[in-house]
């Protein structure tokens, strides 16, 4: 999605549009007095898949911070436990 239609829509795509447009989503919030975190609604149907999808995007997160902070040993370790839940997911 492109955050033209995340504004159209008023709705998020998935957690990879969130994280790309956070601060662009974050000040849309601010200025209509929003400052609680939103948990939105999922369908009954990808509850389960939810923890997946948030683990994901932490481990990739953290694998970011790693890097940019030129800790690799981290870095190295975030990835290769990324491809253990990719290979789980796809297994």
């Amino acid at each position: 999605m492109s955050f033209d239609d995340i504004v159209k829509s008023q709705r998020i795509g998935c957690a990879q549009c969130y994280y790309t447009f956070e601060p662009k989503i974050l000040e849309i919030l601010m200025a209509k007095n929003i400052s609680v975190p939103y948990k939105g609604s999922l369908p009954k149907r990808l509850k389960g898949y939810q923890s997946i999808l948030v683990d994901k995007m932490t481990v990739k997160i953290k694998l970011e911070e790693a890097v940019a902070a030129e800790d690799y040993e981290k870095a190295a370790f975030y990835r290769d436990y990324l491809k253990v839940m990719e290979e789980r997911d796809n297994g």
